[in-house]
């Protein structure tokens, strides 16, 4: 490395460093912004006051717009939170004051059986708004015990808003669907701010009613300021149609509602999905592609209305727009809070993600991986991570500073390139007698190595793509394919999918092998090339799937054909999406073992070997060959090298140390380091 990317690495710029999530300040704020600068942060992320009223959030812009003021003269960066109170778009409850015809929705169905003549009546209950659809369908009795409908013989029933009437013949269902709002069990109930109603993220008058109220007002007070800030901080917006505490049972299994839904979906897909409406809320083999279909349109919906739209106005106001979204870790909930979660977020200007397990023992490896793609298919240079240590809280109090440490490598490993943080300094250390009170995990020394570390990853990695042709199959079709809504937060036991992504990417990662995700959209524009993002190809492995997409598969057969090796994981899929109809290819089923030894027999020119937990990512840096190599464990670890005379890098200490050729090096327990050919 040249003389001048040394010089960054020993002083790294603000821009690289953590940003402190500060929503209210000390009483004392020079203090505190002096604190700031000595303590080694880049800046905060930061907003109008948040306590009383939204009308006192107003009369605190103006200071706000001292608080800007004062970042800048300190040369502290700032994010702009977006919201007063959580999730965003809640805006103190303002948003839906005086319309409530902004407010989520969810539409569920009821079931009536005749197995003789009678006639069925549905009124519509107290908790929902109206009926929207009504039908019937004859059933098939084979055998005794065996009730099928045949879903592709709807007769429509005539409704009313609030009530249906039907006559029904030996062996017939009636279906009503109704809508109501997506409020009761949801994360609207169970959050650290209120209990109020929240507003629909598919509906763009919504969306347009938050930006009126929480953006419009700081940039009309303060112009230019959205232009000025690194970007707008959005904070787990979500459907609210998947319940959040297992203690509780509800009546209502609720999909995603917005008005207009089913004709999008006629106009998306090119078929109506009134005969196939039962198909969302049950089915087993059968409906796996309405489903897959129905939650790719709700995922391009959010994407339009919720993240595209904020995301265009905060660039026509010279901004971007960023923030995270909620369940990053497991394709269930991609589909639960978003329909489809890469979708949602490959609108965004920046994508990023939070970490609430901030144990390195209990933390997912697909939180970052799942943001890192869709960073990858949007061209970004990486990924923003909140740092949020609140899961697990006394485990992670037993030692928080080398927790978070062990954590930070992880995300910086797997694409996060900047970060905003949770995890608080003692500011009362600096000044005792201005800021008392300010307490927080990290003293000032910790501070100071905590943002050097992560300013010198940052620096090392700014700009970098990681470096690895084995690539894990992102299975959204069959998470989306077997998804039904539930009364409960007890997750089904059809999350096959992701128990079977944790088994196999905890394997390959902790084994020493990098890996990135992608999609059947991925495999398919590969077919002819061979490459994903300019990346060859060398290794697919695809978790335990029952469903696939078809012209997925053939691609990956076809790439197969020509020298790529290809896994299935513990299983190979049954049925194809679009057609529902069987697999008929020949595929052979993997164990973890199996795949493990394939990947160490790739060859390489280099090697690390030591410790119980190793972990390594290759990038390319200005003609170098860089290795970032994390250790897992809780012990140093002294690794061996298998390569010609590098230079470690430490990013802890800033240390830059000759290794000779096959050298030997100490990686402290749960840090990172860099290693230069």
């Amino acid at each position: 490395m040249n003389e001048n990317f040394r010089a960054k690495w020993n002083d790294p710029a603000r821009e690289h460093r953590v940003n402190a999530i500060i929503h209210e300040w000390h009483e004392n704020r020079p203090a505190q912004m002096d604190a700031i600068v000595d303590y080694g942060f880049g800046g905060v992320v930061t907003n109008p006051s948040h306590r009383g009223s939204y009308e006192d959030f107003l009369q605190s812009i103006p200071e706000f717009a001292k608080i800007v003021a004062e970042l800048e003269e300190h040369g502290l960066g700032f994010w702009i939170y977006d919201e007063f109170g959580y999730p965003s778009g809640y805006a103190g409850g303002e948003t839906l004051k005086g319309h409530p015809e902004l407010e989520g929705k969810g539409f569920y169905m009821r079931r009536y059986v005749a197995y003789e003549p009678r006639t069925v009546r549905h009124h519509l209950d107290c908790e929902s708004d109206k009926i929207i659809w009504a039908a019937k369908y004859p059933i098939d009795n084979p055998v005794m015990q065996e009730s099928l409908v045949r879903y592709d013989e709807m007769t429509p029933v005539p409704f009313t808003d609030t009530y249906v009437e039907a006559e029904l013949n030996t062996a017939e269902a009636l279906f009503v669907f109704c809508v109501k709002p997506a409020y009761e069990g949801s994360q609207c109930t169970h959050n650290t701010c209120s209990f109020s109603r929240y507003i629909n993220i598919m509906n763009p008058d919504a969306v347009d009613r938050f930006i009126e109220l929480m953006f419009e007002p700081i940039e009309k007070a303060v112009p230019g300021v959205i232009a000025k800030a690194k970007a707008i901080f959005t904070d787990e917006p979500s459907l609210m149609v998947g319940y959040s505490r297992d203690y509780e049972e509800w009546p209502y299994a609720i999909a995603p509602w917005v008005e207009g839904l089913f004709e999008k979906y006629e106009a998306r897909w090119g078929e109506s999905l009134l005969p196939k409406l039962p198909l969302l809320f049950e089915g087993a083999q059968k409906g796996g592609t309405t489903r897959s279909r129905f939650y790719q349109l709700v995922g391009e919906i959010i994407a339009e209305n919720y993240s595209g739209r904020l995301q265009a106005w905060c660039k026509a106001h010279g901004g971007t727009f960023s923030g995270h979204y909620l369940g990053e870790e497991t394709l269930y909930a991609h589909v639960m809070y978003y329909g489809s979660y890469m979708s949602v977020l490959q609108k965004t200007g920046y994508p990023g993600l939070d970490v609430l397990e901030c144990v390195p023992e209990r933390y997912s490896y697909s939180t970052a991986k799942h943001t890192q793609m869709a960073a990858r298919k949007m061209g970004a240079s990486g990924t923003m991570a909140e740092i949020c240590p609140f899961s697990h809280i006394e485990e992670f109090k037993q030692a928080p500073y080398a927790n978070m440490l062990g954590v930070m490598g992880l995300l910086y490993m797997s694409g996060v390139r900047v970060t905003n943080s949770y995890f608080t300094s003692n500011w009362e250390e600096f000044a005792p007698e201005k800021l008392q009170g300010a307490n927080g995990y990290m003293s000032r020394a910790q501070a100071r190595e905590f943002n050097g570390y992560i300013g010198r990853m940052s620096t090392m990695l700014e700009g970098l793509q990681p470096q690895t042709d084995v690539f894990v199959y992102y299975g959204f079709e069959d998470a989306s394919a077997r998804f039904v809504p539930h009364h409960s937060a007890h997750f089904p036991a059809d999350t096959e999918i992701d128990a079977s992504c944790k088994r196999i990417t905890d394997a390959i990662f902790e084994h020493g092998h990098d890996f990135l995700y992608a999609d059947a959209e991925d495999f398919v524009a590969a077919k002819e090339s061979g490459c994903i993002s300019g990346t060859k190809v060398r290794v697919v492995i695809v978790p335990a799937m029952d469903v696939i997409d078809a012209d997925a598969l053939d691609a990956l057969l076809q790439l197969e054909k020509q020298g790529l090796q290809l896994f299935f994981m513990e299983r190979t899929p049954n049925r194809c999406i679009g057609s529902d109809a069987p697999v008929t290819a020949e595929l052979t089923a993997y164990s973890c073992e199996e795949v493990l030894r394939a990947l160490d027999g790739m060859e390489t020119d280099f090697r690390a070997e030591g410790g119980s937990k190793l972990m390594k990512a290759k990038f390319q840096r200005d003609g170098h060959t860089v290795w970032m190599l994390h250790n897992g464990s809780r012990e140093d670890a002294c690794v061996r090298l298998t390569c010609p005379v590098c230079e470690k890098w430490d990013p802890l200490t800033g240390n830059i140390d000759p290794v000779e050729e096959n050298g030997i090096i100490c990686i402290p327990a749960l840090q990172s380091v860099f290693v230069i050919l």
